[in-house]
């Protein structure tokens, strides 16, 4: 969990370890994880279906993610016509509460455009 938080906010390990526990405790299910994996393989590139969004559009990703590249998000961002790429320096393939505000923000400036 360390490794893929980003290094740029405080990472609580003690949450991250309680989350974990709650996590395993609810539902610990390998198999879960293969399918999981699976399907993103099986996907593949879903670059022609996601231009076809009409809807305002925000991506938003961490700059320092190390599990899906930036150059992932800026992508995704170019791929769709008219959107916002937000990307958060310091912020791992995570959401550290001190980013909150900020995406809170695009997040509710983003659904206004859906308005007019």
């Amino acid at each position: 969990m360390r490794v893929l938080y980003g290094f740029g906010f405080p990472f609580n390990e003690e949450k991250a370890r309680k989350i974990a526990t709650e996590s395993y405790d609810r539902c610990f299910y390998p198999p879960g994880y293969i399918r999981q994996l699976a399907a993103i393989m099986a996907t593949g590139n879903r670059r022609e279906k996601v231009a076809t969004i009409k809807a305002p559009t925000l991506v938003i990703h961490g700059g320092d993610d190390p599990l899906v590249s930036v150059e992932g998000g800026k992508d995704t961002a170019k791929a769709i016509n008219g959107s916002e790429l937000l990307i958060i320096d310091g912020m791992g393939h995570s959401m550290p509460p001190e980013t909150w505000p900020r995406i809170l923000e695009a997040i509710t400036s983003n659904a206004a455009k859906g308005n007019k």
